[in-house]
């Protein structure tokens, strides 16, 4: 059966090969094995290939034969690149290069230092037998001599092969090593070498796809090992440097990297623990952990999802497609409860984060994550205030940024996070442009969410993005529905409100976002920054306009409630952008702080003056508004009788001077 299956996966790795233009940056280890000889594992070797570019890193024993089974032909390769010059690393090097230079195609040949030595002595052993393979075709060696360019890579100089970047540093191991960055279309696959832990490699790796990594320390199946001691430390055995690194450190310098992908190769035996190893990977990195075989290939599926800036999957299993049909009962039991506790004056949110509804197929393509009981906890305001400034989810503004905040929690304690740690990303340098996040609701984008617009973190936690369709699914139109609490302590409903917000007799109607797709196309250049048209794939393919919907900027806006009868402001789950809200009229609780967030000075200054200063149009924390709906007799103050919604409630905690009337000055005095 086994055997049956690695012919299947030839046959689609041959089919790969067959297609042409190829424009997405891919990586097929062609041998994940050591120097040890296992009929299982062809020696250390991968292949960088984008559009018509084939680049192999490092030739060791059977790379041939497994680039046979790809339909590749060495004339088909236009750059050999060494990680170091061990002999399981460059085996075939000497049998590729003759035939790279019979066969007529520009072939760029790097790595440490003697390389170039090692291409003198390969042309100097074998002069008389290339000559005479040559000659068949009227050539000679001096006429291929500058078919290929062999350098010794120092400094930090980039080198381009075909429309690749590539960039490099040395690393720590028993000799000079180096490991390599691919860049291009958008994507990044980095391959470290041998090493042991090396601070470069995290510098050079930073943010990128996929991280190829020696895999010391890494457990065989049916064997118990120290995941801290290095791989060719056996037991009553001292050596002077160690060569591999440890699991301990390979986590370290994954994390440090915030890779999305770690991908262990380059193994000394056939079968690996990956329950075991990657327990011990999982106590420092939380991203997807991967175990190399021959001729795998990567990435194993188009899309790409992470949650600030996380992936995880213990293998590479062929996970499902989800489908929004799929609704699967948990065997997980929904546990929450909501407290009131008016001493401390905050509403206390315990919860298991376990969803009270049949959720999609998870693990699933997009998001291989499990969903796991939570022990979660938040306090809020139980008498909130509008804020003098909106606070933004993102630490950039409303439509930018990192994420700084979840939004809220569900009455049923599942959280709302809007954001995602997903942005566009420089074509040539990868760097992420945080001006231009990804709108994880969008048709464009594939976070793996379920038919309730939800999907899970790393950690297990089941979240929703939008509408929380299961939630909501027998919700009655004809009234105001509570979905959940926002962090800064006010109400959230779905969709539905008073046709008059302050008359709870008015008939209920669907509340309209006020935010339009943009018309034309993005200012971008398609390199730095996304150009095409608006097409909500960003958050900043929206804008706001004023007064256009229902709702003010951060989709709320102030009314009577069924349980807020006197009125207060509340945010609207809405099922058009921006579904849940990406800002806050009041003063979110630190609960729902994330890491994501810059700190307060920074975000302050990489705000814009104007978005900043700008007053929450359309809501009542202007002065002016209120007494345009409140103000009866029109002497520019709100007296008891007047006041309405959360001003009345809280009429005596404003009326500083206790006149019996609200003044601009109170109105805007921070409690």
């Amino acid at each position: 059966m086994k055997n049956y299956l690695v012919l299947i996966l030839i046959c689609l790795c041959q089919q790969l090969f067959a297609q042409e233009n190829n424009n997405q940056l891919t990586a097929i280890i062609i041998g994940s094995g050591s120097p040890k000889f296992n009929t299982e594992r062809s020696g250390p070797a991968v292949l960088i290939s984008y559009k018509d570019t084939n680049i192999l890193i490092d030739m060791g024993n059977g790379t041939q034969a497994n680039l046979n089974k790809l339909n590749l032909k060495v004339k088909d390769l236009d750059g050999l690149l060494f990680t170091h010059h061990h002999l399981d690393h460059n085996e075939e090097f000497a049998p590729i290069f003759i035939q790279s230079l019979l066969g007529r195609n520009k072939t760029t040949i790097a790595g440490p230092k003697q390389t170039t030595l090692i291409i003198d002595n390969i042309l100097e052993i074998y002069e008389e037998d290339i000559e005479y393979r040559l000659s068949k075709s009227g050539r000679s060696l001096s006429n291929v001599k500058t078919n290929f360019i062999a350098k010794n890579l120092t400094g930090n100089s980039p080198l381009y092969i075909g429309d690749i970047k590539i960039t490099y540093t040395s690393v720590n191991h028993t000799i000079e090593t180096l490991a390599y960055r691919f860049d291009a279309g958008g994507e990044s696959i980095v391959i470290s070498g041998d090493l042991t832990y090396s601070k470069s490699l995290p510098i050079l790796a930073n943010n990128a796809d996929y991280l190829i990594m020696d895999s010391g320390g890494a457990i065989e199946l049916g064997k118990k090992r120290n995941a801290t001691r290095s791989n060719n430390n056996r037991s009553g055995a001292t050596t002077k440097e160690k060569a591999h690194v440890n699991l301990t450190e390979s986590s370290q310098m994954a994390k440090e990297a915030n890779v999305k992908n770690l991908v262990l190769t380059h193994f000394n035996f056939t079968n690996v623990d990956e329950d075991a190893t990657s327990a011990e990977i999982r106590k420092k990195y939380i991203g997807k952990i991967l175990y190399a075989e021959d001729l795998m290939v990567l990435p194993l599926e188009n899309e790409v999802h992470s949650h600030n800036s996380i992936s995880h999957s213990h293998n590479n299993e062929h996970l499902p497609e989800i489908k929004n049909s799929s609704k699967e009962k948990l065997s997980l039991q929904n546990e929450v409860s909501i407290t009131e506790d008016k001493k401390n004056g905050v509403r206390i949110i315990k919860s298991n984060a376990i969803p009270n509804h049949t959720v999609g197929q998870f693990p699933t393509k997009g998001n291989p994550n499990t969903i796991t009981e939570q022990n979660k906890e938040y306090s809020i305001d139980l008498t909130p205030t509008l804020a003098n400034k909106i606070t933004f989810v993102y630490d950039l503004g409303i439509d930018k940024g990192r994420p700084s905040y979840v939004f809220g929690v569900a009455v049923n304690g599942v959280k709302f996070e809007p954001s995602a740690n997903e942005y566009f990303r420089n074509i040539e340098t990868n760097e992420p442009n945080y001006e231009w996040t990804l709108e994880p609701l969008s048709e464009e984008v594939n976070l793996g969410e379920d038919y309730n617009n939800a999907h899970v973190q790393p950690n297990g936690e089941y979240h929703y993005h939008g509408t929380p369709s299961g939630l909501v699914a027998n919700f009655d139109k004809n009234k105001m529905t509570l979905v959940g609490w926002a962090a800064d302590g006010f109400p959230m409903y779905y969709k539905m409100g008073y046709k008059d917000p302050m008359d709870a007799n008015s008939g209920v109607i669907q509340l309209k976002s006020s935010y339009t797709l943009k018309q034309g196309e993005r200012p971008g250049n398609g390199v730095s920054a996304p150009n095409g048209i608006y097409s909500g794939k960003y958050v900043r393919d929206y804008e706001y306009q004023n007064n256009y919907g229902d709702l003010d900027e951060c989709n709320g806006r102030s009314g009577v409630t069924p349980e807020f009868p006197n009125g207060t402001y509340y945010y609207v789950v809405s099922d058009e952008f921006p579904s849940a809200s990406r800002c806050f009229m009041g003063t979110p609780s630190n609960d729902f702080k994330i890491g994501g967030g810059r700190n307060q000075t920074q975000q302050m200054q990489n705000q814009s003056p104007q978005r900043e200063e700008k007053p929450n149009e359309n809501t009542p924390p202007s002065f002016a508004n209120m007494l345009k709906r409140m103000d009866a007799n029109n002497d520019g103050k709100i007296s008891k009788s007047e006041a309405k919604g959360n001003i009345k409630e809280n009429f005596q905690n404003r009326d500083k001077n206790n006149d019996g009337y609200i003044t601009q000055n109170e109105i805007t005095r921070r409690n």
